[in-house]
């Protein structure tokens, strides 16, 4: 069955937002929440290395050891009603945790789109990215300063294609049923605008037949040529995502075509991703 988070924790203040995130889902749902710390060069030192007598009472644990067993206290004071377990383990954070995400426990994992490797938001390539592309199981990126999870309303990125609606079935499954839903849509300028809104309305009137969800809304902008701000599609995603607010965001990926343009990055482009909001990645489906 089911019905426990996977946590990765590096013990960045990122990592532990994420955890906090975690924890309210799993306080809301009945999950229980397993953390899972991979050993670093700084957190493999045995704990009476800095000389601190608080560290002296077992020679054999390592730094990370009893910081995750601080953590696991701290937690269970704040949600006294969700089950912790933790592990520390030896290996890379993109090459084992897929494996580990394998195992049947688990509904999900919920990463910090930052951790003690970096001051912003990670990139296609980075260790998060790497993650949701090769998970076996969805993955809900959480940027800093997002603590307490919330999904009243959401926004499903769409290009009409039929995985989309698995994604937000699956999110439902998983995460609940928000109340709001907006589809996300980026067209070219040189298209047909009405035929675009009727592709949409099209799109929001079969989540409604199908009894997905009631509310669901459209928001949709063109790339613009003459906008060096506006003239790639992950700009106008975000743009419509700063603009719109929601909760979460909804991503439906593919190994090549919009999952990599959307998080795909050149220098120039770079601040233009950084994830500004919590982001449900669903399993990736091949094209």
């Amino acid at each position: 069955m089911r019905n426990t988070i996977l946590v990765p924790t590096d013990f960045s203040p990122n990592s532990l937002s994420a955890i906090q995130y975690a924890s309210h889902l799993a306080q809301k749902r009945n999950y229980g929440v397993h953390l899972l710390h991979y050993y670093t060069s700084t957190t493999a030192t045995f704990a009476n290395e800095g000389n601190n007598e608080d560290l002296l009472e077992d020679n054999s644990l390592l730094k990370a050891d009893l910081m995750m067993r601080d953590l696991k206290q701290q937690l269970k004071g704040s949600f006294d009603q969700v089950v912790f377990t933790s592990n520390c383990v030896r290996g890379l954070l993109n090459e084992k945790l897929p494996s580990e995400a394998a195992e049947p426990q688990y509904a999900l994992i919920i990463l910090g789109a930052t951790g003690a490797s970096a001051k912003k938001s990670y990139y296609y390539g980075s260790n998060t990215v790497a993650i949701t592309a090769s998970s076996p199981i969805p993955v809900i990126a959480v940027p800093a300063g997002h603590e307490t999870c919330a999904f009243d309303r959401v926004s499903l990125l769409t290009k009409f294609k039929s995985e989309e609606l698995e994604t937000l079935r699956t999110f439902i499954d998983v995460v609940g049923k928000p109340n709001k839903l907006s589809l996300t849509h980026v067209y070219r300028e040189e298209n047909d605008v009405d035929e675009t809104n009727e592709l949409l309305e099209s799109w929001a009137f079969n989540i409604r037949e199908m009894n997905l969800l009631q509310e669901v809304n459209i928001d949709c902008a063109p790339i613009s040529k003459t906008d060096i701000n506006l003239d790639t599609v992950p700009e106008v995603v975000n743009s419509l995502i700063k603009e719109r607010n929601p909760d979460l965001i909804l991503v439906t990926k593919t190994r090549k075509s919009f999952f990599e343009r959307l998080f795909s990055t050149s220098v120039s482009k770079a601040i233009a991703l950084e994830l500004t909001k919590p982001a449900f990645f669903d399993r990736v489906v091949e094209d």
